[in-house]
């Protein structure tokens, strides 16, 4: 899945036992409490700065776990806010450091605190945490991306794998408006650097033949040398909301490695669209949608430069690939 991933797809909330989490002058709060496997893994080093973490023997957890390993004393993160984080991931399955974001152990994102927009084991780990927090969660499979039907896999997680996530919360602020504002408009991943997204080119010659009569998209990649652009083809039009640098869309998405010719993800099929806040995507796929309506279906090829960045091909992640995506937007807020 693109990171288009940090952040991520739409599925219900486990129950879970809550314990309260408030204070005279707040309204209440209630957070996922600690368990066995989070509280055991240990961290070390400057809130802020990228930790030193050792993990227990290899564990899959049954529900979303956090633990408060540096309690902080600033404002409460509160569902529809947007928390800014640093984070690592690891694998508890095989100790490995996860790279999320490529290029980087150790990223700086934005979360919407959302149950209905963010994957359900980062809407437990970040709810009711405090700026100036660092939260140890252990997230099992069925609460982030394989519960989504994501596949991982180029990423180092398997579809049984539970992921260890440590946040240092850095800030919290309201959930931004819909309304467009592109001089300001963040970048998606994998910048962290604010600049404008990239234009976009019509794409007319050398177009791929795309079936969408069935569950999921059937792509012909044509034969020659693969696009070096970042080119978009409209396949159907909408008439719903329109997508700015500052939406958050309900999608669902194929993509495909020119560079291999094959699917490596996809939310069509599964039952379960995926929602992407603009700042939480690589960038030709933000540019992809932005000016485009729900009800929306578009056919675009992105370069490395725009896709998860320039460098060596390797059978871990998807760099040095251009990759195409067939997006379906279904909504936009």
């Amino acid at each position: 899945m693109p990171k288009i991933i940090s952040v991520f797809a739409l599925a219900s909330l486990v129950v879970l036992p809550l314990v309260a989490c408030s204070s005279p002058a707040e309204p209440e709060c209630t957070a996922v409490p600690s368990g066995p496997h989070s509280s055991d893994v240990k961290v070390t080093g400057a809130l802020g700065t990228q930790p030193k973490v050792i993990l227990p023997s290899p564990f899959d957890a049954k529900t979303t776990e956090r633990t408060v390993a540096i309690e902080g004393s600033g404002e409460r993160v509160t569902p529809g806010e947007v928390a800014t984080v640093h984070y690592a991931a690891f694998n508890a399955a095989t100790g490995a450091t996860l790279e999320l974001s490529p290029g980087s152990t150790w990223s700086e994102t934005k979360f919407i605190v959302d149950k209905d927009k963010s994957f359900p084991g980062i809407y437990k780990s970040l709810n009711c945490s405090r700026v100036g927090d660092r939260i140890v969660s252990a997230v099992p499979p069925a609460e982030l991306f394989g519960g989504m039907g994501v596949d991982m896999s180029t990423k180092g997680i398997g579809p049984s794998d539970t992921v260890v996530f440590v946040f240092d919360i850095a800030s919290v602020a309201p959930e931004p408006s819909a309304s467009p504002t592109p001089s300001s408009s963040p970048s998606p991943a994998p910048s962290t650097t604010p600049e404008p997204l990239p234009s976009t080119q019509s794409w007319k010659t050398g177009v791929p033949s795309v079936d969408l009569s069935g569950d999921e998209p059937v792509v012909t990649l044509p034969n020659g040398d693969m696009p070096t652009k970042l080119l978009v083809k409209v396949l159907a039009k909408g008439t719903g909301a329109t997508v700015t640098a500052k939406s958050t869309v309900v999608a669902d998405y194929q993509g495909t490695s020119w560079n291999t010719r094959k699917v490596f993800g996809q939310s069509y099929g599964t039952g379960t669209p995926a929602t992407f806040t603009m700042d939480g995507l690589i960038q030709g796929f933000a540019a992809a949608m932005v000016g485009h309506k729900a009800g929306t279906t578009v056919l675009v090829t992105i370069p490395p430069k725009y896709a998860y960045g320039e460098g060596a091909i390797n059978d871990q992640n998807l760099v040095g690939q251009t990759l195409l995506f067939v997006i379906h937007i279904i909504s936009v807020s």
